[in-house]
């Protein structure tokens, strides 16, 4: 003998009919990716503007240009040189990258 079956198990129909006008939650968009977060930034990019404090380890040539692996590689072979590192600014512009030492003023490209 078969086990009784559910209402929406007879009508697939109204099962789809059901599931589709229930709530739905709002999907969760990281604080990061919107995009009014990133105007201000943006101008100042623009504008040369853009720094943040860093700790600069040095620098590495690296094969790819992309992915996590590279940067994680590129990071234990400078903790490996036994430097220590720099307290300096990143600068941020529309042309690249710049590191300036705080105290010295000099700078990495």
């Amino acid at each position: 003998m078969s086990a009784p079956r559910k209402e929406s198990d007879r009508d697939p129909e109204m099962n789809k009919l059901r599931q589709s006008l229930r709530r739905k939650k709002p999907s969760y968009v990281p604080e990061a990716s919107r995009p009014h977060q990133w105007q201000a930034d943006e101008e100042a990019v623009r504008k040369g503007k853009c720094n943040f404090p860093v700790r600069y380890l040095g620098h590495v040539e690296v094969d790819e240009s992309r992915g996590m692996h590279v940067c994680e590689e590129a990071v234990k072979k400078l903790k490996v040189s036994g430097k220590k590192s720099v307290k300096a600014v990143l600068w941020v512009s529309a042309d690249g990258l710049r590191v300036v030492d705080d105290k010295t003023k000099h700078h990495w490209e």
